[in-house]
């Protein structure tokens, strides 16, 4: 939607710009507002800050304003709502987006004040343990959240833009560059890490050399080349529901029902704006124990609020955005956490037979790297090994019950004044030693027991065929009923229709949502199935629809959108034909028909 509202921005700008008079500008306005009603779902709160985003009011403030030919003057009031003075605007300033009346409504607002009246308590220790768990993370979601907790900046600084340097003799202090939300301003200066500096950079490089990373960078910078500002919402767009899903399972409600971060007054709960504002709340506590004043001050510098180099009392005016954040508070010390202890890696020799066999077990196993394989072999060693050991001291204690009933036996030969008739005792020696035997084996593990029984006269079990599914034709795939082929048919729909959004479709209202319906019409696949690998591939799904502004508009996060309904039946059957014949050799459809 992002590049969609930029491209009306600048078409309406087109369009108007030389343009001057009232009635030629009115029909344009008109027609922008006919759109902004009909594809968006902006809120008064939200719609003027949207448009000043994307530049609507630089642009037409570029121009050369006349009054009474293509801009009117309109008073301008103070607080208590007396005329100050007159200021000359374009018509499409005037015409478009919010009203006076709007504006009032919107500038109106008493959140922060509400908030500040309901602040909430953080335990640190908390807060901290979750933050390192998720610096320590494999997956890049989880590695974000945590390096967003543990410093304060926001998405698109920790996933392209932020720069940080350790400084000298401050073990918990960063230089840090890259700053979002300063347009034609290129601000450096000094933020805490909850976490060690040296080993916060190392997250942030680990983070950075992820390939979900490098993808996502290179695709924002050719989608919006040379402009940083378009790139930074493209990155928060597409990471805000991974990332907000990360923090609702690891900061929001646990196992007990109470979650680690409680919620924020005007607020949901899963955000990275609450993980800014318990960071900057911890590490204010932690390092500034000064007056009231100060900690504002030093509040409002590690939030990016405050960092002019020569301030002036008129940027103090930046404190009051940031007691926007100022709701949480804690009443605990505030420790400083340690870097992980990193076990030493040591080089192992092995020749070029066993090094392609790590590499296949790695593969095999999906193991991080080969360290992880041989890790895992060393294990696998040791339990067989104790297993082995297990096995021998049941075959000692075995022998020992069979030396007592053979001495046992020559008891009974030697005694003479046994009344026992003979096949009496050996049956009851029989019981004696059996019940002895099974007694020692209950002891055993099942494992051992297992290797301790007669093999079966089962037949064995014929091996499980392994379908190369790379390897099979379209034709061959949707003929097949074999199990995998449901989700290898839903896999190819779906990197079909991406295929055809990415390089046939024009823009001009024809791209496809990657929706259930879609999928399973055009794989033939039932819609459990769809729904199920739609699930597990969700983070794919809405990066794809998100990418063209197709995603569920009122909560990205959530792979369902409802985006197809504008095309109608026919049109999307149209489509799906299209994308069959294009890039599934005319199988998918053609088979379905067959059926």
């Amino acid at each position: 939607m992002s590049k969609a509202l930029k491209a009306k921005i600048d078409e309406l700008f087109e369009a108007t710009k030389d343009l001057k008079s009232l009635e030629e500008i009115k029909p344009h306005c008109d027609r922008f507002n006919e759109w902004i009603s009909a594809n968006t779902n902006y809120s008064t709160k939200s719609l003027g800050t949207v448009l000043s985003r994307y530049g609507f009011y630089k642009l037409f403030k570029s121009l050369k304003l006349v009054q009474g030919k293509n801009a009117d003057t309109i008073p301008i009031h103070d607080k208590e709502g007396n005329p100050k003075g007159y200021q000359l605007r374009h018509y499409a300033v005037l015409l478009c987006g919010l009203d006076l009346k709007e504006w009032k409504e919107r500038n109106d607002t008493t959140r922060v004040i509400e908030r500040l009246g309901n602040d909430q308590e953080i335990d640190p220790d908390t807060y901290l343990e979750v933050t390192g768990q998720l610096l320590e993370s494999a997956d890049p979601h989880e590695l974000a959240v945590g390096l967003i907790a543990a410093t304060g900046r926001r998405p698109h600084e920790i996933l392209a833009r932020a720069k940080f340097v350790p400084v000298e003799g401050q073990p918990y202090q960063v230089q840090f560059e890259g700053q979002g939300k300063k347009r034609n301003e290129k601000p450096v200066f000094s933020i805490a890490t909850l976490y060690p500096a040296e080993y916060i950079i190392k997250c942030l490089s680990r983070l950075r050399r992820e390939a979900a990373t490098r993808t996502l960078l290179r695709e924002v910078s050719k989608e919006f080349p040379g402009d940083l500002v378009a790139q930074n919402q493209a990155i928060d767009s597409r990471r805000n529901g991974s990332l907000n899903r990360v923090v609702r399972e690891r900061f929001g409600n646990q196992d007990d029902g109470l979650p680690i971060l409680t919620f924020r007054n005007g607020e949901e709960q899963g955000n990275c704006k609450a993980l800014r504002a318990a960071y900057a709340a911890l590490a204010t506590e932690r390092d500034c124990e000064r007056s009231v004043g100060s900690k504002m001050l030093h509040y409002a510098r590690l939030l990016g609020h405050f960092v002019s180099e020569n301030p002036t009392d008129k940027e103090l005016q930046g404190v009051a955005t940031s007691l926007g954040y100022a709701d949480y508070f804690t009443t605990k010390p505030i420790s400083f956490p340690t870097a992980p202890q990193k076990e030493k890696v040591m080089q192992v020799r092995v020749t070029d037979e066993d090094y392609e066999t790590i590499k296949r077990l790695q593969k095999d196993w999906e193991a991080p790297n080969q360290q992880s394989v041989i890790s895992h072999l060393i294990e696998s060693q040791e339990k067989l090994a104790d297993l082995g050991k297990q096995l021998l001291e049941a075959k000692a204690r075995i022998n020992q019950l069979e030396k007592e009933k053979e001495e046992m036996s020559q008891v009974q030969a030697q005694t003479q004044q046994v009344t026992v008739n003979r096949s009496e005792l050996e049956a009851m020696i029989e019981r004696m030693v059996t019940q002895k035997v099974e007694q020692a084996l209950s002891n055993l593990p099942v494992t051992q027991q297992a290797s301790q029984s007669k093999p079966t006269t089962q037949a064995p079990v014929k091996e499980q065929e392994v379908i190369d599914w790379a390897g099979m034709t379209n034709a061959d795939l949707w003929v097949t009923k074999v199990k995998g082929a449901s989700e290898e048919k839903t896999r190819r729909s779906y990197e079909a229709i991406c295929l055809y959004n990415d390089t046939v479709a024009t823009g001009d209202d024809d791209r496809l949502a990657l929706t259930n319906q879609a999928l399973r019409e055009l794989s033939g696949v039932n819609g459990l199935i769809v729904g199920e690998w739609i699930k597990a591939h969700a983070d794919e799904v809405i990066s794809h629809n998100s990418k063209y502004g197709m995603q569920n508009p009122k909560d990205p996060s959530n792979p369902t959108t409802y985006y197809n309904k504008r095309h109608g039946a026919e049109k999307i059957t149209k489509i799906l034909n299209l994308v069959n014949e294009q890039f599934l050799e005319g199988e998918a459809l053609r088979s379905q028909q067959d059926k």
